[in-house]
């Protein structure tokens, strides 16, 4: 799933702290950011600030309940094209 545009990301970032499990932003290369960590919540801060590398990633889950609590923040299927 991607992220929406436009987003808040330090209310994102505040739920992604609620979610059970992992939550990764991964890259278009393959790198994966663990975003309940802090050092990675601030690397996803400067990739945040270029619209286009956000967009560009996908958050992945290792608990699919955990997208529930995301789902204001991301984009379906439909939305991505």
């Amino acid at each position: 799933m991607h992220i929406r545009n436009n987003i808040n990301v330090v209310d994102f970032l505040k739920q992604v702290r609620t979610c059970s499990r992992d939550v990764l932003f991964e890259t278009e290369e393959g790198d994966r950011i663990a975003l309940k960590s802090t050092l990675s919540q601030y690397i996803f801060c400067t990739i945040a600030s270029h619209p286009e590398l956000l967009r560009s990633g996908t958050i992945r889950f290792t608990l699919e309940e955990d997208r529930e609590l995301l789902k204001e923040f991301l984009c379906d299927e439909a939305e991505d094209s």
